[in-house]
């Protein structure tokens, strides 16, 4: 009996150890098959660069401002162009701290500053659009309504035009962040190579008459200074290092100056701010640009050399914007 008994104890004791083998079996199978049909997680999108607007020519504070300049401190630089103030502009400024300290009678410390009131309606220049697809969409019209090229093709197209340059009165601004890809045609931004085709422009031009004084904006050292040559180049040219606080510096590109601006100067010379660096220059000045301007351009370390790639190809946008930052965070809110 006893013997029976143990007989029976062992078989259902091997009927539960292969059930057991079987569902292990079986449960690992099914785990195998649930891992190879698991659908592969997607890929993480390359998202752009932190802080980086996906779109050109954004509105002022949309860039990233990397030297954490605030507004308390851009009221304490010293304009680098002065340009001229539209007429009335305080009685019309007056008018505007009028309005809005009357509109709120419970808000009795409201005021009305030039960032609230927008530079354009205080001094007086043109907003430039360089967007447009062909080079003669870009043409500088003269006095009189002739119109020439912006950019002319020969060192001898732009030393014979400027000897009958005609002095424009009128200032402009030209913008960060612009594709011009009917503007660059020289070989210098390679543009018969689509891929690698420079356009978009990674400065401000501040245009003006030849000889306009440009000023320092704060205290600074001259880090290199010289004469780029090439056509659609800029010229004589000036780089300036300057101290923005106790935490960070940046390094300035004065571009399209005169031939005098870098004359007596050299590197390691100190900068005051408000000091003249120089002034616009001329075409045959300033690598044949017709439209005298000055380019400026803001860098978050050194150059090699008085050059930086003031218009870089579409592929290299997000880096460059992150190493040349919106200028207008020094210049003010121009547009």
């Amino acid at each position: 009996m006893m013997k029976a008994q143990k007989i029976r104890c062992n078989k259902i004791s091997m009927i539960i150890m292969l059930l057991l083998l079987v569902c292990a079996a079986y449960t690992s199978a099914a785990l195998s098959a649930d891992t190879k049909h698991v659908d592969p997680q997607p890929a993480p999108r390359s998202s752009s660069k932190v802080g980086v607007p996906q779109a050109t020519l954004q509105a002022f504070g949309a860039y990233p401002n990397l030297l954490n300049i605030t507004h308390e401190m851009r009221e304490n630089f010293h304009p680098v162009v002065k340009l001229p103030k539209r007429k009335k502009w305080k009685k019309w400024i007056q008018k505007r701290i009028t309005n809005n300290n009357t509109k709120d009678a419970d808000d009795s410390n409201k005021t009305c500053n030039k960032s609230q009131i927008g530079l354009m309606n205080i001094y007086d220049y043109i907003l430039k659009d360089y967007t447009g697809k062909n080079n003669n969409d870009n043409d500088v019209i003269l006095q009189g309504g002739k119109k020439v090229p912006q950019l002319l093709p020969t060192r001898e197209d732009a030393l014979e035009f400027a000897k009958t340059q005609k002095q424009s009165k009128l200032f402009d601004v030209g913008r960060y962040d612009e594709d011009r890809r009917g503007m660059y045609t020289s070989s210098l931004f390679d543009a018969k190579d689509e891929e690698k085709r420079r356009t978009i422009h990674v400065g401000i031009d501040v245009g003006g008459p030849v000889g306009v004084k440009i000023h320092s904006f704060v205290d600074g050292v001259i880090h290199s200074l010289g004469y780029n040559e090439a056509i659609g180049d800029y010229g004589h040219v000036i780089v300036v290092e300057h101290r923005i606080s106790a935490t960070s510096k940046c390094w300035v590109l004065y571009g399209h100056l005169d031939a005098n601006s870098i004359k007596g100067k050299h590197v390691g010379q100190k900068i005051k701010k408000g000091e003249v660096i120089g002034r616009i220059g001329t075409t045959s000045e300033n690598g044949g640009w017709t439209g005298t301007h000055l380019h400026f351009q803001v860098a978050m370390t050194p150059p090699q050399t008085h050059d930086m790639p003031g218009v870089v190809s579409l592929k290299d946008r997000e880096d460059a914007l992150l190493e040349y930052v919106d200028p207008r965070y020094v210049l003010g809110e121009l547009y």
